[in-house]
């Protein structure tokens, strides 16, 4: 449900789609499902990754050490990383993302609540969501889950400007 929520209207046919906190590969599995055209992912768990190489090719295991030389061909980033370090993997998404990408990442809900702990990365996500994006509070959503927590969550949505390699294609330069 949590998965269908963040994927609303959104066109992911045929698109390249990075995952970075893949842990077993539920939004890997929904992805290819529902039509993406290449899924690749980040995990760090060795066992978990284990699982998630019969799903996707891994482009690392640390998404912290990936560059935007690396994701230069993707059109989505769709995340659920570690609540304590979200605000940190969510500015790091949107910073290697290439122009035109969408970020669509879920995160404790406390991140992007303006003046609840005030992180300078929190402070940073916040100002860069005003500028770029959206975010959504969807609730205990993890209640019943899988691996359960009662984190309030939030869906943040980040559309990072420009159209790509081909932005400037048409225009004549003299």
């Amino acid at each position: 449900e949590v998965i269908e929520q963040m994927m609303m209207g959104e066109d992911i046919i045929g698109k390249t789609i990075l995952e970075p906190s893949a842990g077993s590969g539920n939004i890997v599995d929904w992805l290819k499902k529902n039509g993406a055209g290449e899924v690749i992912a980040c995990e760090n768990d060795p066992t978990l990754l284990k699982i998630l190489r019969g799903k996707c090719d891994i482009l690392t295991e640390d998404f912290l050490t990936v560059t935007s030389e690396q994701v230069s061909h993707i059109d989505y980033i769709v995340m659920n990383p570690p609540f304590s370090q979200d605000a940190r993997h969510i500015l790091h998404a949107f910073d290697i993302a290439p122009a035109g990408c969408t970020i669509i990442a879920l995160c404790n809900s406390s991140s992007v609540n303006p003046g609840y702990r005030d992180t300078k990365e929190e402070q940073r996500l916040q100002e860069t969501i005003d500028l770029y994006g959206q975010s959504d509070y969807l609730g205990e959503c993890f209640s019943s889950a899988e691996r359960r927590t009662n984190v309030h969550v939030a869906m943040v949505k980040l559309y990072k400007p420009g159209e790509g390699a081909s932005e400037f294609d048409g225009y004549f330069f003299s």
